[in-house]
């Protein structure tokens, strides 16, 4: 009969030819932000946030640095990692596609558009002051709807004027005829051009002004509620 132990060593029968698995060892486990990454994998080869393999190692940070920065050396450490570069290898790892698997279109930002609509509204000078202050100090002063009113209230206080004065005999009804006839030929023209591809060049500004100037309210209020200066 064959013996029960079949090596020298003693080794029991049912355990011959069957050797432990070796636990498994990836990258995450040498990585010194391991415990705080959600992307943290213990079988992992390439680390799934900078890329490399194995992750690049901490900053040498010396005891005797630290000590002359008056810092611990682990909180010196930590104060030395490129979390710029950590964001910058996080966004060249993000997909490149949408949900539907097309190519981001930039083009949709208008950024041209957008920034000459900005540097129009809050540089080019209108009456001595900018659009988007004009919107702030009409928030102001009027509350939310001054800015779309007041404008408004102008127009159709003119446009009203200019309509009864054709009923107005003589050459004052002539001149407000024809005043009328060339308000009603700008305002369609205006129409036409807003609605037209080129409509951006009068929206645009006005968006942004409007927008600008609520911030800028906003950036008022908060001043004083925190500094109380006026």
């Amino acid at each position: 009969m064959d013996p029960l132990n079949k090596d020298s060593a003693g080794e029991p029968w049912w355990a011959g030819g069957q050797a432990a698995e070796p636990i498994p060892v990836g990258c995450c486990s040498v990585c010194p932000v391991a415990s705080g990454c959600p992307l943290r994998s213990q079988t992992a080869l390439r680390c799934a946030v900078t890329g490399d393999q194995p992750p690049p190692p901490p900053p040498v940070i010396t005891p005797d640095l630290a000590k002359a920065v008056g810092q611990d050396p682990v909180v010196a450490m930590t104060e030395t990692v490129s979390w710029a570069d950590v964001t910058v290898a996080v966004a060249e790892q993000a997909p490149s596609r949408d949900g539907g698997g097309n190519d981001p279109d930039w083009g949709r930002l208008q950024a041209v558009r957008n920034l000459l609509s900005i540097a129009v509204v809050t540089v080019l000078p209108v009456g001595g002051t900018t659009a988007a202050r004009w919107v702030a100090d009409s928030i102001a002063s009027g509350g939310i709807t001054a800015p779309v009113l007041t404008p408004l209230g102008f127009v159709l206080a003119g446009a009203g004027a200019v309509f009864l004065g054709q009923l107005v005999p003589g050459l004052t009804g002539f001149v407000c005829e024809l005043a009328w006839k060339a308000l009603a030929f700008t305002g369609r023209g205006l129409v036409r051009l807003v609605r037209s591809p080129r409509g951006w060049i009068i929206t645009r500004p006005a968006l942004w002004a409007a927008g600008i100037g609520v911030l800028i309210v906003s950036w008022r209020a908060a001043t004083h509620f925190l500094t109380g200066a006026s």
